[in-house]
């Protein structure tokens, strides 16, 4: 299989202010650079931008999404059951919010305040629908709907990924490369299974380790067997809800 040169694009990743540009080649012919300013990189349907603060693909998800749900509310007007407004906000809306969310998850508060927003606004309108003569909060809700925060939902994912590549079942090699067994000293009440260095909390690879750590202290992440989403929310849906908090 040849490359195709004209489709090829090289990026540089990173957050100073003077970025160390160099010109690449392929078969002799220089290879396109995106700008580190303007242009965004789409691989898989995740915009990347070049400092990868992931803004734009916030944008991007919140557009896409609240025009799938103003459509499903209006579809779904006259529908006299929950289950299925409730399917189809699962499958066309969430599956969306929540795809390759292990990439792009170290996103700022307020970009995270953004995306959650559309669940709210998800929740208002089954409470208001369905059970008209409750009064509304976001909490309440969430536990008649039998739904979780969004926020909440990708750091057990970061924990289950991690879980996944450290037994083998995915592959990351640059993610065993940079997180360690913790070896604990005596007389210490700390118990998390993997170390993290303090600078590295903002690392991809770290951030999944620490959500690890979590899911660690009510889920024996080494027994036999195999673990999933669900089993993780049972578990620790308590410690997380604290640590989010």
């Amino acid at each position: 299989m040849s490359i195709n040169i004209n489709k090829t694009r090289v990026m540089s990743y990173s957050r100073k202010t003077n970025v160390l540009l160099y010109g690449y080649q392929l078969c002799r012919t220089a290879i396109t650079r995106t700008s580190c300013v303007k242009d965004l990189l789409k691989d898989l349907s995740v915009f990347f931008d070049s400092k990868l603060y992931f803004h734009n693909h916030v944008d991007f998800l919140y557009s896409e999404c609240i025009k799938l749900l103003g459509l499903i509310r209006s579809i779904t007007f006259r529908f006299s059951s929950l289950d299925c407004l409730y399917v189809l906000y699962l499958t066309l809306v969430r599956s969306k919010l929540e795809y390759a969310s292990v990439a792009w998850n170290s996103i700022t508060s307020t970009d995270s305040a953004k995306l959650e927003r559309i669940q709210k606004k998800f929740a208002s309108v089954c409470f208001y629908r369905y059970f008209p003569h409750s009064s509304y909060s976001y909490t309440s809700a969430l536990e008649r709907l039998r739904l979780h925060p969004l926020s909440l939902r990708r750091h057990l994912l970061d924990a289950l990924f991690f879980i996944q590549v450290y037994r083998g079942l995915k592959s990351c090699s640059s993610l065993l490369d940079n997180a360690s067994l913790r070896v604990p000293t005596c007389h210490v009440r700390d118990f998390s299974t993997f170390s993290v260095r303090p600078s590295e909390r903002h690392c991809p690879s770290s951030r999944c380790a620490l959500a690890t750590n979590v899911v660690g202290k009510d889920l024996d992440i080494f027994a036999d067997g195999a673990v999933s989403l669900n089993h993780i929310l049972q578990a620790c849906t308590k410690h997380f809800t604290v640590l989010l908090d």
